[in-house]
């Protein structure tokens, strides 16, 4: 492989896919770099039903309804103060109901889309270096050869390829979380119908069911090592666990700038919080979207490329602060949780693998 493209994507999840997907709408060409193959295996995904509109948008709603994905109309919470049902509401055509969408399932959805668009896809195929010419990110160095990019995007997950290759700044703002996940095989009637959140003052335990007869469950520990706990929910230990679990670095973190001299940044590359928030993906889709919005404006010479840089930055660094003040506060709310304020360099940024 060695050519150019208008944009370069690294990452073939629902951001990078969302932002394939506006700039080939716009006519743009368009390349995506994968470095996995698909179907790859990730944690399913509770999706708001606030994700159908963008689901419209990128012209994939109807096959996302079609594709079998269990559908739920609000979710139940269990904290020390009681158990409380939470519809997401109800419009004229009935309750509004979300996706537990299997992502390996949605991703390939999205990224056929981006391919009938006329996206190209390089897969698998390592990123390698991002190519810079006079300080600013012309194209990808890759394991196949060089593709060079009016404008690249990295949406490369929480492995965050540009940010460690350009050593960007990042603010961390809360200790080092970890979450463990898995699947158990069985039946489990009190979460046949509704995804369960279980708030405790050591953290929290969600549990939803992704297919028939296939539970997922994710736990954060906010007191000490959550290696130490059991692995599987102990509401679960009836059913089979399918393979060991699996975990995951939550901690809050984003990059201080999210764009800049022929980049955008978007998904969990750009900022995470952890998964409490239940709006991953949906964050994900809204930057990868916006980040083509932002990227067609420039190549047809509307917005100045800095002031769209400038605009991007603000817009994800507020998106972030909100989810994060949200979450501050529904851990707030829970009797003896552990809480933490707002930025502070005092937090290490160190990684475990695991």
């Amino acid at each position: 492989m060695a050519g150019t493209s208008d944009v370069v994507i690294v990452g073939a999840g629902p951001a990078g896919c969302a932002a394939a997907i506006g700039c080939a709408s716009a006519g743009l060409s368009v390349r995506i770099i994968e470095a996995s193959r698909f179907p790859r295996d990730l944690p399913g995904e509770t999706l708001h039903p606030g994700v159908e509109a963008l689901l419209e948008r990128l012209g994939v709603a109807e096959e996302v309804r079609a594709a079998g994905f269990l559908r739920h109309d609000g979710i139940w919470t269990h904290s020390p103060a009681g158990r409380v049902f939470t519809p997401y509401g109800a419009g004229s055509d009935g309750p509004w109901r979300g996706f537990q969408a299997w992502r390996a399932e949605f991703d390939a959805l999205l990224l056929r889309r981006a391919v009938a668009l006329g996206v190209e896809v390089s897969q698998p195929c390592q990123a390698l270096q991002p190519l810079v010419e006079r300080g600013r990110v012309v194209g990808v160095e890759t394991a196949d050869g060089i593709e060079h990019g009016r404008f690249v995007v990295d949406a490369s997950g929480r492995g965050r390829w540009f940010t460690r290759k350009q050593g960007l700044a990042r603010s961390v703002d809360s200790p080092l979380l970890l979450a463990r996940y898995g699947y158990v095989r069985g039946h489990f009637a009190e979460w046949d119908e509704h995804p369960s959140l279980r708030w405790e003052p050591e953290g929290w335990e969600w549990i939803a069911r992704v297919r028939p007869g296939l539970y997922a469950w994710t736990r954060l520990s906010l007191q000490g090592d959550p290696r130490t706990r059991p692995d599987v929910p102990l509401a679960l230990n009836p059913g089979s666990a399918t393979g060991a679990p699996r975990g995951a670095d939550v901690t809050w973190s984003r990059v201080e700038a999210p764009a800049g001299a022929g980049y955008f940044i978007a998904g969990d590359a750009a900022a995470v919080v952890d998964p409490a928030s239940s709006q991953g993906v949906l964050r994900a889709l809204m930057q990868g979207m916006m980040a083509a919005h932002l990227i067609t404006a420039c190549v047809n010479g509307t917005v100045p490329e800095t002031e769209a840089a400038r605009y991007y930055q603000g817009w994800v660094r507020d998106m972030y602060q909100r989810t994060a003040s949200a979450l501050r506060e529904q851990y707030a709310s829970i009797p003896g949780a552990r809480v933490w304020g707002a930025s502070s360099s005092n937090w290490s940024d160190s990684r475990t693998s695991w």
